[in-house]
């Protein structure tokens, strides 16, 4: 996904255990507001999306840029979508040649997303390129994800696939994938940032394997809710809940929960690279 970005790949979740501190239990999260009104058919649900893109507000396009979509299942189809730089958005039926992004899922997951059950983002998410997702997107022949690509890119994706205004994102227990063995709803991407919601249920090991550990950019870790273990720089500490732990760039650092801890954290990863 986006070639060579894996929009997780700083937190890398695997199975595995530690010594019990604290333990708590996962918060639900309030169910989402009725985002859905109408046909939940393919064309319908990208209609909703058109209707709501506020283009020269939220981002101005510098190009016309047309995004595609192949929606697999009873009710989906090809459509696509052309978005000029004046903020307008108009839907068309049937493939688009040469289109700047195109995406593809199923009809039933492209529900979940109209009804705000999971954002497009956290959708995505790999813990590798050829990873299995329920929203694909995919570049013509030839793209290079450059600084500048990711510049564009990343903030059309957050922007087309959030309704509402102010635009609003849910993350918490039940709106996260399973990534890496661990569950994580990402926020929000551009050029040179990523932040994640992330939940350390018990016996959860993020950046088990070495060569996960270093990232070239700085991470900080931001723990809200309960408590973990971590090794950072060769030093380990516990992680609590109410603290912000800077991870510099070039850091070895992993963290773990043992069978009864339990730990919810916000990761800003920031810096070039990032």
């Amino acid at each position: 996904m986006l070639r060579s970005l894996v929009l997780v790949s700083a937190v890398t979740l695997a199975a595995a255990g530690g010594r019990a501190d604290a333990q708590q239990s996962p918060r639900s999260v309030p169910p989402p507001a009725p985002h859905q009104v109408g046909p939940d058919d393919a064309r319908s649900i990208l209609a909703r999306y058109v209707q709501a893109w506020r283009g020269s507000g939220e981002m101005r396009l510098a190009d016309t840029t047309t995004l595609s979509f192949l929606i697999s299942g009873d009710g989906g189809g090809s459509f696509h979508v052309v978005l000029p730089p004046d903020g307008s958005a108009v839907l068309r039926d049937g493939t688009a040649g040469g289109a700047t992004i195109s995406f593809e899922t199923d009809l039933s997951f492209l529900r979940r997303l109209d009804r705000g059950e999971l954002n497009a983002l956290t959708a995505m998410g790999q813990a590798r390129s050829i990873d299995p997702v329920p929203l694909r997107m995919t570049f013509p022949e030839g793209f290079r994800w450059t600084p500048e690509a990711s510049a564009t890119v990343l903030p059309l994706v957050f922007h087309f696939w959030t309704r509402g205004s102010p635009e609003t994102l849910r993350f918490g227990d039940g709106t996260t994938r399973l990534v890496h063995g661990g569950n994580v709803a990402v926020i929000y991407y551009d050029r040179g940032l990523r932040t994640a919601w992330c939940q350390l249920l018990p016996g959860i090991h993020i950046n088990a394997d070495p060569a996960d550990q270093v990232n070239p950019f700085a991470t900080l870790v931001i723990v809200t809710r309960g408590q973990a273990r971590s090794r950072i720089g060769g030093v380990e500490r516990i992680l609590r809940e109410g603290e912000a732990v800077l991870v510099t760039a070039g850091t070895a650092h992993e963290v773990w929960t043992g069978p009864g801890d339990y730990a919810e954290c916000i990761l800003v990863m920031f810096g070039p690279g990032a």
